[in-house]
């Protein structure tokens, strides 16, 4: 059935309140933000505009790393042709030396230097080849072109062509083009790797397209291009952002007023960019830089930006949405304070039932009662639902405490019924196996069941003056049903034993007994020994049971033979049994599958290998010290994995 329209619309009225409400606390975080953010998006302003300018100079530098991009500008053709024509000729001198050098003949390479490297010199051209790590040193034409390695790059520049070759690191199958003054003489120089050791250069004299021109012909050209470039970049503001390029003394290379060095630049940075190819940073508090030195000309550009517009704009927006933030402020504060004073006084008097709750006692009728009448009145909105929630729960509370201490009582009679069975167990196993007349036998044994009681068993008889009857067993299943089967199989051995019977007589009469009263198909595996303690024999059954060791001297041997399957598992199975020789000072080693069977975190068995290596190594053989030592292993191989099968080990020392 649909409830009306006006008790929906009651419903949701506190509801509505709480959305208008929110309404208004977002202004106060609004401002908040604004004013605490200032800082923050101002540093985001900055670092967008430092991103751009970053990104703006790799476009600039690459551009006048790739040679000038001489092809840009028709004026220039003739340079850029001299350019291509040095690639080619250096191209087939490096082809032939190469292939001189690969014969490792002298005057295969006297030939090639004689006459491949002759090709490559004109009255306008030297070719020569200079030794990486001593430039003064290689394979020349001629003496006098020694002089050329002192050549300087470019207009007002100290570096040499002789330190290109020593210091730059060039890359095979590269060329690299300079432009050269030396004396009154300019040339275009071009220079490849040849090898590790060896670099190829070709000098082309230039001085008589310089003299057709004015002093400022390389300039002006290398200007045209760069301007064409500048043009392209869209970001460029000439208010805000300049570009500048100028040589080491200071000679400016594009000559515009808007394109001004700054005051504030100073020699370091220059000396940073011309060491490291590239500074950028702050020039002043507002203006922001990149600089790159182009080696090829010994120029210097400088990008750079005056952030003060954009930090002032973005002031000027913050105090507008500042003065916006106050005035809706109070405006909050005024509503907050009109909405919330009958909820909040109703959630009160919720909070003071609840810390009343937490002390009171549940189990009391009239504790509940109490309650009832400390929460708000019932109302339509989600105070009074949850009002009506806390009445609910502490009358559910009131039953479910109620059950829980009929619970509560029927575990402590239960836990009490497991400590008795646990002790009963324990009654029924040996009490000692240190007892005069199982001298000079020394017997000891240790058991851990998986639950409070378990299926395990062992046992030590006198079976006469000569004779010591030893059993061990593993009940199929765990727990109370184990443990009574368990008690009924060590009663049954016991009377067998009482009887005289052989080893095979006790497996015969357990399995008839067995078979016949066991309603749920529980086995047990067995091993039953009589040992002789005068002569070492050792007569014995093992029915399904884990194979026991002999162990002496770093010596552990397996005593084998099955006699059958487990008790209880095949009625009217004849069983055989099997002796062997227990050699004096030695030890017998019995142990369920609680131990071979344990396993670790990775669900990895200890398997009966270790169980072997452990006989094998121990140096302690007194049979409590073996016990106790066994156990150890096993807690230290189980790490944190829990235990899953009841444990026990009998130790017997002849």
């Amino acid at each position: 059935m649909r409830k009306p329209a006006k008790i929906i619309e009651r419903r949701f009225r506190f509801k509505t309140k709480v959305m208008l409400l929110s309404l208004c606390l977002l202004i106060i975080p609004l401002f908040l933000f604004s004013y605490y953010s200032y800082d923050a998006l101002k540093d985001h302003i900055i670092q967008e505009q430092k991103e751009v300018i970053s990104s703006e100079s790799r476009v600039l530098k690459e551009f006048v790393s790739e040679n000038f991009q001489w092809e840009l500008s028709e004026s220039i053709i003739p340079l850029y042709s001299i350019r291509k024509t040095n690639e080619e000729q250096l191209f087939l001198i490096k082809k032939g030396i190469t292939q001189a050098m690969s014969f490792n003949d002298d005057n295969l390479m006297e030939i090639a230097e004689d006459y491949i490297l002759e090709a490559g010199n004109t009255e306008k051209t030297s070719t020569f080849i200079c030794n990486i790590s001593r430039p003064y040193h290689g394979m020349f034409v001629s003496e006098k072109t020694r002089n050329l390695l002192e050549s300087r790059i470019g207009s007002g520049s100290g570096t040499t062509l002789a330190d290109i070759i020593k210091n730059a690191n060039l890359e095979l199958n590269k060329y690299y083009h300079y432009y050269f003054i030396n004396g009154y003489r300019h040339y275009l120089g071009t220079l490849t790797k040849l090898n590790d050791y060896y670099v190829i250069c070709l000098l082309h004299n230039i001085s008589e397209i310089k003299q057709n021109n004015d002093d400022n012909y390389i300039e002006k050209a290398f200007a045209l291009d760069l301007v064409s470039t500048i043009s392209s970049i869209n970001r460029i503001d000439p208010d805000s952002t300049n570009i500048h390029v100028f040589t080491e003394d200071r000679k400016s290379i594009i000559r515009k007023q808007t394109y001004t060095l700054p005051d504030t630049l100073d020699e370091k940075y220059l000396d940073i960019a011309k060491n490291n190819d590239v500074w950028e940073g702050y020039l002043d508090e507002m203006n922001y830089a990149c600089i790159f030195y182009f080696k090829q000309t010994g120029w210097f550009f400088i990008y750079s930006i005056n952030l003060a517009d954009s930090v002032s704009a973005l002031k000027d927006s913050m105090e507008i949405i500042w003065i916006i933030s106050i005035l809706l402020a109070g405006t909050c504060f005024f509503m907050c304070s009109s909405i919330l004073r009958k909820p909040l006084k109703s959630l009160t008097m919720i909070a003071k039932t609840a810390e009343y709750i937490e002390h009171a006692d549940l189990t009391d009728k009239e504790e509940i009662g109490k309650i009832t009448k400390m929460l708000p009145e019932k109302s339509n909105d989600e105070i009074g639902m949850l009002s009506e929630t806390l009445k609910e729960m502490s009358s559910s509370v009131f039953n479910k405490a109620i059950e829980l201490l009929s619970a509560n009582a029927q575990k402590r009679q239960l836990e009490g019924e497991l400590n008795a069975a646990k002790e009963i167990q324990k009654g029924i196993l040996p009490e000692s196996l240190k007892l005069p007349e199982f001298s000079p036998l020394k017997l000891s044994a240790l058991q851990v069941p998986a639950k409070e009681v378990g299926g395990d068993l062992y046992d030590a008889i006198v079976f006469d003056e000569d004779r010591v009857t030893l059993v061990i067993g593993d009940v199929s299943d765990k727990g109370v049903p184990a443990a009574l089967f368990m008690a009924m199989t060590v009663i049954l051995i016991r009377e067998c034993v009482s009887l005289k019977m052989t080893v095979e007589q006790i497996a015969l009469e357990l399995n008839r007994n067995l078979c016949q009263h066991n309603p749920n198909m529980m086995f047990v595996t067995l091993f039953v020994g009589i040992l002789n303690k005068r002569t070492g024999e050792l007569f014995y059954v093992n029915c399904g049971h884990c194979v026991p060791y002999i162990f002496s001297d770093g010596k552990a041997n397996p005593i084998e033979g099955l006699s059958g399957p487990a008790i209880g598992v095949a009625p009217g199975f004849d069983y055989k049994s099997f002796s062997t020789i227990v050699p004096p000072n030695s030890n017998l080693f019995f142990f369920t599958d609680g131990v071979s069977e344990a396993q670790n975190s990775q669900q990895e068995l200890y398997g009966e290998k270790r169980i072997e290596s452990f006989l094998k190594n121990t140096k302690d053989r007194e049979p409590d010290r073996v016990c106790s030592n066994m156990m150890g292993e096993l807690i230290l191989y189980r790490n944190k994995a829990a235990q899953s099968d009841d444990i026990t080990i009998l130790c017997v020392r002849n």
